[in-house]
C-alpha cells in the first residue's frame, strides 16, 4: 500500500504546533489511525508536546562542538514507520549541521520497537512521519528575528538583481554578472532562513523566483512543486492536526 505522509507544513513566522499522536482521521474514504510512540516518555507527556518529542528532549544534549561554533536551527527528519513497527528510510528534510542532523537520526533510531504502526482501514500500513528538533542557543536573537532578517535581505538582493538585469546603462555581460551575483546572494540568505524555518511557502516562492531569473528552470520547477505541495497540505491542516512534531534542545 502506498505510504501516507502525515505532516503539516510550517508557515513563515507563524510557528503554530500541535503534537498529539492520539485519535484517528477520516481522509477521503480511508479511516486512518496514525502511528503512536509508546516509549517511556509516552506515559508522562507534557500536553503541549508529543511523546516522541519528549523522548528526544530527554535523550539529546546540546553538543559542545555545536555550541562553540554557534550552530543552531531546526533539524527536520523524515522516516517511515513500517507495519511491523520498525523504522526505515531516514531522510534529512531540513539540514542544519551534519553533526546535529546525524545526532537526531541516531536518537530516533534508538526508538526502534517503541512504535505502534499506523492503520488504514484497520490494516497496519507504512506511514511517513516528520519530526523537527530545534537547537536553540539562548541569549541570541530569536529564530523569528533572525529568519525575518535573512528573508528581507534576500528580497533586497533579488530586487537589486532585477534592477541590474534591466539597467540599460550596463552592457549585457555586466548586466548578467551583477544580476547573477545578487540572485546568488539572495539564495544564500534564503538558505539561512530555511535552516530556521523549514518548509516555508514564502521562502520557497522566492527561491523559485531567483532560480527563474538565473535561468535554472529545473530548480525553479522543483521549488514551485514543493511550494504547491505545502499549500495543498495546509488545506488538510485540521484533518492532520497532531502530526507536526517539534522538540527543542536549549543551552544557555
Amino acid at each position: 500500500m502506498k505510504k501516507m505522509l502525515l505532516l503539516i507544513g510550517m508557515c513563515f513566522l507563524a510557528f503554530g504546533l500541535c503534537a498529539q499522536e492520539e485519535g484517528s482521521y477520516l481522509l477521503s474514504d480511508q479511516h486512518v489511525v496514525p502511528p503512536q510512540f509508546e516509549g517511556e516518555s509516552a506515559k508522562d507527556v507534557n500536553v503541549n508536546q508529543s511523546p516522541i518529542c519528549c523522548y528526544i528532549q530527554n535523550n539529546i544534549d546540546y553538543p559542545e562542538m555545536a555550541r562553540e561554533n554557534y550552530r543552531e536551527g531546526i533539524v527536520g527528519i523524515e522516516f517511515t514507520i513500517e507495519p511491523d513497527g520498525s523504522l526505515s528510510n531516514f531522510v534529512v528534510s531540513n539540514a542544519v549541521d551534519h553533526y546535529l542532523d546525524d545526532l537526531v537520526i541516531s536518537c530516533i533510531k534508538k526508538t526502534e520497537g517503541m512504535w505502534k504502526p499506523g492503520m488504514v482501514n484497520n490494516t497496519p500500513s507504512p506511514m511517513e512521519k516528520r519530526v523537527y528538533v530545534k537547537f536553540d542557543l539562548e541569549g541570541n536573537d530569536s529564530f523569528n528575528e533572525l529568519a525575518e532578517r535573512y528573508y528581507f535581505n534576500a528580497i533586497k538582493h533579488f530586487t537589486k538583481g532585477e534592477n541590474a538585469q534591466s539597467n540599460n546603462l550596463l552592457t549585457a555581460s555586466k548586466q548578467k554578472k551583477k544580476s547573477t551575483r545578487q540572485y546568488n546572494a539572495s539564495l544564500a540568505q534564503l538558505d539561512k532562513a530555511t535552516v530556521l524555518f523549514p518548509n516555508d511557502v514564502a521562502i520557497l516562492y522566492w527561491q523559485a523566483k531567483n532560480y527563474e531569473n538565473l535561468g535554472m528552470e529545473e530548480e525553479m520547477l522543483e521549488m514551485m512543486e514543493r511550494r504547491n505541495e505545502l499549500v495543498a497540505m495546509k488545506l488538510l491542516e485540521e484533518e492532520l492536526v497532531g502530526h507536526y512534531d517539534l522538540a527543542t534542545i536549549r543551552k544557555k
